[in-house]
């Protein structure tokens, strides 16, 4: 069903709009998606959408408008520009609902749990997020202080993995080692302290992996609850590396020793 909407201060822009500060995501339930390779990925999933703002439809979505019980609303530039807050905004974004996920009721087999703890850069988290999906994690779990999973930058950085691959918000330290426990998981953390060679390792075929802030790294109560402590050799003299590019690569080593 396709409507038009041309009014800056139309009451559903308004909201929409409004969806880039947390306080407004939380009292609408609702988070913003934007870009045509991203809405397909939610179009796709168990995700739920409310609406569908676009300037011009992508080649072959016209039917698929038409047909669909969903709102799309053809809308002009400014109007895009104001929910998307970018001057160049892509030409298609949707409305989405937030998803409460349950850690108590994720349970899987084998596989790498990623684990974010207070990692609080929009644009790395959703990094690590796509990198996780790509090297196959079995789900993602952000701890508490980490950044909003629905803040703008962060679903954007995720390309549309947020879709793939559950994630679970807001745990508390102690949690995770109680699932951890309860459900067979080793639980690994990078350190510079008592750390061993990521290289050398055999990875169990349950693990959680937690990484940490560039600048606070991670924190002593899931350093002191950890089975095994890793570090990336380093052979030059940086001192240290950009989170998501140090989690791309220990998860590498993750996926290439489960692999073996």
């Amino acid at each position: 069903m396709i409507s038009t909407l041309t009014s800056l201060k139309n009451d559903l822009v308004k909201r929409a709009a409004s969806l880039k500060m947390k306080k407004y995501r939380q009292k609408e339930g609702l988070f913003l998606l934007e870009g045509k390779r991203a809405v397909e990925e939610a179009l796709a999933s168990r995700w739920t959408l409310r609406a569908l703002f676009f300037t011009r439809l992508p080649e072959g979505w016209e039917r698929r408008a038409e047909e669909s019980a969903l709102p799309w609303y053809e809308v002009p530039l400014p109007v895009l520009q104001k929910i998307t807050a970018t001057e160049d905004p892509q030409s298609v974004a949707a409305l989405v609902e937030i998803r409460q996920e349950n850690l108590d009721s994720f349970a899987p087999e084998r596989g790498l749990v990623l684990v974010l703890d207070q990692i609080r850069d929009p644009g790395n988290l959703g990094t690590l997020i796509r990198t996780a999906d790509a090297l196959g994690a079995a789900g993602v779990v952000l701890l508490e202080d980490t950044a909003d999973l629905y803040n703008p930058k962060v679903v954007r950085s995720t390309m549309g993995s947020l879709f793939h691959l559950p994630v679970y918000t807001g745990v508390k330290a102690g949690e995770m080692e109680t699932w951890c426990r309860k459900n067979g998981y080793a639980l690994w953390a990078t350190a510079l302290e008592g750390a061993e060679d990521v290289t050398k390792l055999q990875w169990p075929a349950k693990t959680a992996l937690v990484l940490g802030s560039e600048s606070e790294g991670v924190s002593p109560a899931i350093l002191a609850a950890a089975d095994q402590k890793v570090k990336i050799p380093m052979a030059g003299q940086a001192e240290s590396l950009n989170v998501a590019v140090a989690g791309g690569i220990v998860m590498f080593e993750a996926a290439r020793s489960f692999s073996s």
